[in-house]
């Protein structure tokens, strides 16, 4: 255990779904890590607590969770993280770990007339040892681009037992004119040989938009995509 809550319990529940499933990139990181760190900077907001340092106020001093402290305090320096609100725009922060390379978060986005944007993002990861930096920094730049289609555009729905859309034309994704016009990516080596890359560095996202999203309209949203109502 790698937190310094007191009173700790996981409980994980199986269940067997009416449809059949396939591979997805991350799993259940991104929707896990969403609720998770939508909980946390809940309890950061009700302690009237920064998000950062609440966050490390509940790590242990063990290895992994020191590499978690040094990513999050790494994305909330090179972002210059506050908490201000200002007028429609905020940060959202968030952090994971998967496969032991922990990633963090932090974007700063806009709610106009219930659209979302996001401006920037800021990523830190702690992949081990880097063989090549600038494919490690594409493979979290399209982690990044990923997540966002997934948290805020990508649905599906059951309709008498099947799925839909069956086809890509009606299912919405992400656009280029959705991305970011920055994804400023920072490195860590918290440990000498290489580790995963592909999926960790999606984990955090949705989540951070969800809580910049929370700063800003009050509203904290529970589903995926992210959707406000007019």
């Amino acid at each position: 255990m790698y937190t310094n809550i007191p009173n700790y319990r996981a409980v994980q529940w199986h269940t067997t779904l009416p449809f059949a499933t396939s591979w997805w990139r991350s799993l259940g990181l991104l929707a896990n890590t969403f609720a998770i760190e939508s909980f946390v900077d809940e309890m950061a907001i009700k302690a009237n607590k920064n998000p950062v340092d609440f966050r490390l106020a509940q790590l242990t001093d063990e290895e992994l969770p020191e590499r978690i402290k040094n990513v999050i305090k790494l994305a909330s320096e090179k972002a210059n993280y506050s908490d201000e609100i200002k007028g429609n725009r905020a940060m959202g922060f968030a952090a994971s770990t998967d496969s032991n390379s922990p990633a963090a978060h932090v974007v700063d986005v806009s709610v106009v007339n219930n659209i979302i944007k996001v401006h920037k993002v800021v990523c830190a990861f702690d992949c081990g040892l880097i063989v090549n930096p600038d494919q490690v920094k594409a493979q979290c730049e399209g982690a990044i681009i990923m997540g966002m289609s997934a948290a805020m555009f990508e649905k599906m729905t059951l309709e008498n037992g099947e799925l839909y859309p069956t086809i890509y034309g009606p299912y919405d994704m992400a656009l280029m004119k959705h991305s970011p016009k920055e994804i400023d990516v920072h490195f860590i080596q918290g440990k000498d040989i290489p580790l995963p890359v592909g999926e960790p560095p999606m984990g955090p996202i949705a989540a951070a938009i969800g809580n910049a999203i929370r700063r800003i309209t009050g509203k904290r949203l529970t589903d995926l995509p992210l959707k406000l109502e007019g």
